[in-house]
């Protein structure tokens, strides 16, 4: 269908006259603006009904005004300098549709002004080397799916994900976390999963059990759906089973959100006993868990700790993971493992938002699983994940003022910032505080995530802690990085 119209049936006027002043108008209102294309001579003719050597003189006229321009091998475009009559009434429109306010009812998570991909050195916590992904490996999968694609799926149906991918993820959680006896969701990512939980679970009013230093975006999911936030105690073995029991004695938690594997942010693993106090009081109020397994992968000292949905014989955890740490976060591939009650309302509430998720996408990574690609490309990245972890701490601990645990796993360290006098050879909290340290390190080209953009409560922010990513960057890089850090703090 064209976007030119044409109200002029006045006979006396050239045919190509009235489809010059037709793209003029197209140009006016603000459909085609500076440098657009314009579509085909051949498509304006067909679809307007009209000799194409009319539509070639209507481009002529226009080109003689200096409305259009004709480039080799492009076709006709917009000029970028528009002629004065038109530019003024662009920006009579453009301000007329900027005047509006619309009258927003939720809130969504705020933009960054600066993406984090964009800084030489990006210490986000959870970001993998992407210069590390087999894409020649994937591309030969991605090849076949479309050399013989499966049309019936590239149709609306199958929103839960394609079969053979279901397939292959139920097959990997068994072996490699022992989940069994559940439905899987194939979800554009885990947070689409996780939004579509707290939308389901969640009514305004009541209240989510949640570490008092927590994973931000799931924060701002719960209190979209109209969710308090209840703040559980932690220590450095983790969530606190005494808090948690005081606080579900006084009332309305519907729902407990838990990362027990490489805790987020401060990678903390949470123990055995811990974790069945935390299910057994879950069992005793009836109130579901969902854990958040997001990089079970990455687990070094020894083999990981079995998922808490391993063991969950009421089926009241809800099981949530995602492929992003794994490949690259552009894949758009997470998972929820739960019962087939929860399992049908999760895809039945999908489709308010998505009939289908990419189809191609998840049919290569399914070829990829069964070729077993998947599995040799996780112990290679888990290898350098590592190695990087183990010069991370070397590096760090050569420094003096990065104080920290060593985490059994993870993608990123916990770490407190302190000031060291090499005259006096003392080593005290620094001067600078973590929110600050972000700002200038800004000004180096440098991304770190700092305390307070994770504590839940702005009183019990110390502002001593930063977040630091090892997995992303290759040694040298990082090591830079630290470098222009430490001249930071040692500056104050």
């Amino acid at each position: 269908m064209t976007i030119f119209e044409s109200n002029n049936t006045n006979s006396d006027i050239p045919k190509y006259l009235q489809l010059a002043e037709a793209i003029r108008n197209t140009i006016r209102n603000g459909k085609l603006l500076a440098k657009d294309n314009l579509p085909s001579v051949k498509s304006i003719s067909q679809d307007m009904h009209i000799n194409r050597h009319t539509v070639m003189k209507a481009f002529a006229e226009l080109i003689a005004e200096g409305w259009i321009e004709s480039k080799q091998r492009v076709g006709y475009t917009v000029v970028a300098n528009l002629p004065i009559e038109q530019s003024q009434s662009s920006s009579n429109v453009t301000t007329r549709q900027r005047s509006f306010d619309f009258r927003l009812v939720r809130n969504g998570i705020k933009l960054t002004d600066y993406p984090a991909e964009q800084f030489t050195y990006n210490f986000s916590g959870g970001q993998p080397d992407l210069s590390l992904f087999p894409f020649n490996e994937f591309k030969r999968h991605m090849s076949a799916v479309l050399a013989r694609p499966q049309t019936s799926q590239l149709s609306y149906g199958e929103s839960a994900g394609t079969p053979e991918l279901i397939e292959q993820i139920k097959i990997y959680l068994r072996k490699s976390r022992a989940i069994t006896n559940r439905e899987v969701v194939v979800t554009n990512g885990s947070q689409e999963a996780m939004y579509i939980l707290a939308q389901l679970l969640l009514k305004p009013g009541d209240k989510v059990a949640v570490e008092g230093i927590n994973y931000p975006p799931a924060m701002s999911i719960f209190k979209n759906a109209g969710a308090e936030l209840v703040c559980i105690q932690q220590d450095e073995q983790g969530l606190l089973p005494e808090d948690l029991a005081v606080k579900i004695s006084q009332g309305n938690i519907r729902l407990i959100y838990l990362t027990p594997l490489h805790q987020y942010p401060t990678a903390v693993t949470l123990s055995v006993s811990r974790r069945m106090k935390i299910y057994q009081l879950a069992c005793q109020h009836k109130i579901p868990i969902i854990e958040d397994d997001y990089d079970h992968e990455f687990h070094y000292r020894c083999q990981p700790l079995p998922p808490m949905a391993s063991e969950d014989p009421q089926q009241l955890v809800i099981y949530m993971s995602t492929f992003s740490k794994i490949m690259f976060p552009g894949a758009r591939i997470g998972l929820v493992a739960v019962n087939k009650k929860l399992a049908k309302a999760i895809t039945e509430y999908r489709l308010l938002i998505c009939h289908k998720s990419n189809v191609l996408m998840q049919s290569a990574l399914a070829k990829w699983m069964q070729d077993g690609g998947f599995e040799r490309h996780l112990r290679r990245i888990t290898r350098t994940n590592l190695h990087r972890r183990d010069h991370a701490i070397s590096l760090l601990h050569s420094y003096g003022c990065f104080e920290f645990e060593i985490p059994d796993g993870g993608m990123a360290l916990w770490v407190k910032l302190k000031q060291v006098n090499l005259k006096q050879n003392t080593v005290t909290d620094s001067k600078i505080s973590a929110s600050q340290l972000s700002e200038q390190a800004k000004k180096c080209n440098i991304r770190i995530q700092h305390e307070s953009q994770y504590q839940l409560i702005a009183e019990n922010n110390q502002d001593r802690y930063i977040r630091i990513g090892y997995a992303g960057m290759h040694e040298d890089k990082f090591a830079k990085g630290i470098e222009l850090l430490f001249g930071i703090i040692q500056s104050q």
